[in-house]
C-alpha cells in the first residue's frame, strides 16, 4: 500500500477545513485535533487522511490517482498555495515489527507495520515524521533555487565590483530575499517534538524512528547553513544598493556644488 506526502502550502486553515467536512462533505468523517485533521471515507477504514497545519498532507492506502481530488479541495482553505509541486512517496506493509527501510531494488522507502499496532494514532504519530520532511523538502527547493538564481550576480560583483542591474530590480531581490527568510523562520518549529505526543508517549517512538531515518535534524541544521548563506546574499545586495544610492548622492551634490560655483563666478563677472 502506498504513504503518500505532499506540501501544497504555507498554512492551511484546519477550523474552515473541518467545517467543510462536517456540513457540506458528508461522505467523510473528519476529526479535529490541534494541528492536524484526520479525514475517512465513510466505510473504509483503510484510508486515511492527514491534514497539517503546517501546509502538509500525508495520506495512506489511497493512489496517486485518487489524492488529487483530496488536495484540489484543500486547496481551497490553503494560505499562500506553493506554486510548484513538493511530494514524496512510501510503500508499506503489514508484519511483525514496525520498522522503515529502502527497498532492496526500486528506489522507495519501504514501511512495516507492526499488525497487532496497526491503527490510525500508530499512522498519525509517523505522520508527524513524514510531515516534517516533505515540508523540510519544499525549504531545501527554495533555497537551493535562490542560491542558485543569485549566484551569478554576486559572483559578478565580487570579481568586477558591480552588477549590470537596476536599483528596482535589487529592491525587488532584497525583498524576495525578506520573505524567504521570514517564512524560513519558521525551521525553529522543528527542533521540538510536536506537543501530540505529550498526551501519546508511547507513540513517540515511532516518529523517532521517523526522524532519525529521514534525517530531520541533519537536514534542519543544513537549511540553517543555507540561510546563513542567504543572509550573506541579503547583505552583499544590501550593502550594495545602500554604496550606490551614496555614490549618488556624492554625486548630485559634487554637480550642485559645480552649479552654485558657475553661476556665482558669472554673477561676479557680470
Amino acid at each position: 500500500m502506498e504513504c503518500l506526502t505532499y506540501c501544497i502550502a504555507s498554512k492551511i486553515d484546519l477550523s474552515r477545513l473541518d467545517s467543510y467536512y462536517k456540513t457540506e462533505n458528508l461522505d467523510h468523517t473528519a476529526i479535529r485535533f490541534r494541528d492536524v485533521l484526520k479525514l475517512t471515507p465513510n466505510g473504509n477504514e483503510d484510508i486515511v487522511v492527514f491534514v497539517f497545519r503546517n501546509g502538509t498532507v500525508v495520506s495512506w492506502g489511497i493512489k496517486r490517482h485518487q489524492i488529487h481530488p483530496y488536495l484540489e479541495i484543500i486547496k481551497l482553505f490553503a494560505e499562500k498555495p506553493i506554486p510548484f509541486q513538493v511530494r514524496d512517496e512510501f510503500i508499506y506493509f503489514r508484519g511483525d515489527k514496525t520498522a522503515i527501510e529502502p527497498h532492496g531494488y526500486f528506489e522507495v522507502d519501504c514501511l512495516t507495520i507492526d499488525t497487532a499496532l496497526d491503527n490510525d494514532d500508530l499512522k498519525l504519530s509517523m505522520s508527524y515524521g513524514f510531515s516534517q520532511s516533505v515540508k523540510l523538502q519544499y525549504f531545501e527547493t527554495i533555497l537551493e533555487a535562490l542560491i542558485d538564481k543569485y549566484t551569478p550576480l554576486i559572483h559578478s560583483l565580487s570579481t568586477r565590483g558591480q552588477m549590470t542591474v537596476s536599483r528596482n530590480q535589487i529592491r525587488k531581490i532584497i525583498g524576495e530575499l525578506l520573505g524567504a527568510k521570514s517564512e524560513m523562520n519558521l525551521i525553529s518549529n522543528f527542533l521540538y517534538h510536536p506537543k501530540y505526543f505529550w498526551q501519546h508517549p508511547s507513540l513517540e517512538e515511532y516518529y523517532i524512528m521517523l526522524e532519525r531515518y529521514l534525517h530531520i535534524q541533519r537536514r534542519v541544521n543544513a537549511i540553517n547553513h543555507r540561510l546563513d548563506t542567504l543572509n550573506e546574499i541579503f547583505d552583499m545586495f544590501n550593502s550594495y544598493l545602500e554604496n550606490r544610492h551614496s555614490h549618488h548622492l556624492e554625486v548630485i551634490i559634487i554637480v550642485l556644488i559645480t552649479i552654485e560655483t558657475v553661476f556665482a563666478a558669472m554673477s561676479f563677472h557680470f
